[in-house]
């Protein structure tokens, strides 16, 4: 079996060897090559075609944000961010690598040598991201498009709004920010997130969309009160569920299949306290997360909805509710705002008839 051949760039030669070091060590890996900056990791990425690139975000010459862009538009590659600063001015570049198609990001570790979970889970990682195709990648925004029925957001009585649940990984981020940007700022219900993503991450992830959007974008915490307009994504390491009134508890947990935050909680809370004015999303990502929530929505008259493959970066969590058979529609990305709002609208009216 042929191995994995790695790319890495990265301007520090401590933290270099010390990625070459730990790849060594797998038989099924190998280090093509180390670039220096963002403009040499793009020069090598057409030369060597690897199998995945390691890429820094601050480097000099090109960026890592813009090395990632070339890439993705001229010699598409799985690429593996990892970033030394995810807690200041670096995440906003690294969630925008994200949107140019990179796969995932991870921080560096603060502390050398690895923590061993850490360096297995870097190492999992990376099989996992290998095996992904990758398409070449050109963002171009799309013109919004607004149609929205009679109430503003503010007028809809708490409790009888709908209210939509979102399960992610691996992929989502890109298409949250297509969905979330894409709608409009009188969206007529509440959003909560569950996003897969490492500790520390996930309100840099809020943060971010924020910036990209007409919609109030934060970190849910305990006992929100849920507004329309507005889209609450679950901490790292918390759980997220709709309780009686309209409130988010969040709170620790074991994980559940594997995930803290779990999308099967949030959704299966979804079913409970919101019933046939819920709707559930399962966007781009790997396992089965969120499956078992959508039956139990579709199970209580809710909407299901899954993103379409092509558009997914991995198809596994929508594969596995449509294998089911809980899944109401197949969505296009682009398509996904729009259609959220028809189906936003129709609950409602429902509701007023």
């Amino acid at each position: 079996m042929r191995p994995i051949r790695i790319l890495i760039a990265e301007d520090s030669e401590l933290f270099a060897e010390v990625i070459s070091g730990v790849l060594a060590d797998e038989f099924d890996m190998e280090v093509l090559a180390i670039a220096p900056d963002g403009e040499k990791a793009v020069e090598l990425c057409r030369e060597l075609e690897p199998d995945l690139v390691l890429m820094d975000i601050q480097m000099p010459k090109m960026d890592g944000l813009s090395a990632t862009r070339h890439i993705m538009a001229e010699c598409p590659t799985p690429i593996f961010v990892i970033t030394s600063d995810p807690y200041h001015g670096g995440v906003d570049m690294s969630f925008k690598a994200l949107s140019f198609g990179a796969l995932d990001l991870m921080a560096k570790p603060e502390t050398l040598p690895w923590a061993d979970d850490a360096r297995r889970q870097f190492l999992r990682k990376i099989r996992l991201l290998a095996q992904i195709p990758v398409v070449r990648h050109m963002r171009v925004r799309r013109q919004k498009t607004v149609t929205f029925h009679g109430k503003k957001a503010e007028e809809i009585e708490a409790g009888t709004e709908a209210v939509v649940g979102i399960v992610s990984s691996t992929g989502g981020p890109k298409a949250l920010a297509r969905l979330v940007s894409d709608l409009p700022r009188e969206f007529a219900a509440p959003v909560v997130i569950v996003q897969h993503i490492i500790k520390g991450f996930s309100a840099h992830l809020a943060s971010w969309l924020d910036k990209n959007s007409e919609l109030k974008v934060l970190e849910a915490t305990n006992d929100t009160l849920m507004k329309p307009g507005h889209v609450y994504v679950a901490p790292a390491d918390r759980h997220v569920e709709i309780i009686a009134g309209r409130r988010l508890r969040v709170f620790e947990g074991a994980p559940v299949d594997g995930h803290c935050p779990s999308g099967d909680v949030l959704l299966e809370s979804l079913a409970r306290h919101v019933g046939n004015r819920g709707i559930g999303m399962v966007l781009s990502g790997m396992g089965s997360d969120g499956t078992a929530g959508l039956a139990a929505l579709k199970h209580t008259g809710g909407h299901t909805l899954v993103q379409d493959a092509e558009s997914c970066v991995v198809y596994s969590m929508p594969q596995s509710a449509l294998n089911l058979g809980v899944v109401d529609e197949t969505v296009e990305l682009n398509e996904m705002a729009r259609h959220l709002i028809k189906v936003v609208k129709d609950i409602h009216q429902a509701e007023d008839a």
